[in-house]
């Protein structure tokens, strides 16, 4: 039986949005587009995720350092108490997030068709669970059908993150679709694991270096239809 995995951050909602309403309490020169900026954050986000995956840094740590960074290519010098307080607003914008546009429309076409739904994201299992229930995902997505890489272990992209994940899904390569932002973790990682994955560009990260075995999509109305396609071939077969 086919199951449908979803990333969590910037796949079933937007992760821009808490960051920018955090960030107009501070006054920036900053010559970056919002997309530019948003883009510092995250590439600082994934480095501080990587340290704290291997144990280097504590979470507390990773948020002040992925602050500090992302401030100073901005311009401005953060001390240890402002990152700190930068990350408690962040933290609170994120209790607000709702899914994005068209997210809930397509979680209910796909229960109407039975098909299971699975969420698997990287991240500190707290802290993405405050995230799964702000959305109320709790709808589509039993406890079992939930893998955060900090209980399972590994985070994506690692062969053993995603061996887990097929493992408690009794599930065969063929049977897992995956659907997610980052092509580093998500892509990658689904395709060495002989999963069928479908990356979700919306953030329109350059292409022309990466090897996508399945198409590229660009908003929630394409992934829509890019599910619809790719169930359409299965039935085919």
């Amino acid at each position: 039986m086919l199951t449908i995995l979803f990333d969590l951050d910037d796949t079933l909602y937007d992760t821009a949005s808490p960051f920018f309403q955090a960030l107009e309490n501070y006054r920036l020169e900053n010559s970056h587009s919002d997309e530019e900026t948003f883009a510092l954050f995250r590439e600082h986000c994934d480095a501080a995720f990587d340290l704290f995956s291997k144990g280097e840094l504590t979470l507390a740590e990773s948020h002040i350092m992925r602050t500090q960074h992302t401030f100073a290519d901005l311009g401005l010098a953060l001390t240890t108490e402002e990152a700190m307080h930068f990350q408690e607003t962040y933290q609170k914008r994120q209790a607000e997030i709702t899914l994005s546009p068209g997210i809930e429309q397509l979680l209910n076409e796909l229960e109407s068709r039975n098909i299971p739904i699975a969420v698997f994201t990287n991240g500190p299992e707290k802290h993405q669970m405050k995230k799964f229930n702000a959305l109320g995902l709790e709808r589509w997505v039993p406890p079992a059908r939930i893998f955060i890489s900090e209980k399972i272990g590994c985070p994506k992209p690692y062969a053993e993150a995603f061996a887990h994940v097929q493992e408690a899904l009794k599930a065969s390569p063929d049977e897992l679709l995956f659907i997610g932002d980052t092509y580093e973790t998500d892509i990658i990682g689904g395709q060495a694991a002989g999963w069928t994955t479908l990356w979700y560009n919306h953030r329109q990260k350059p292409e022309d270096e990466k090897v996508v075995l399945e198409p590229t999509f660009y908003s929630v109305a394409e992934m829509h239809q890019a599910i619809h396609d790719n169930i359409s071939k299965r039935k085919e077969i």
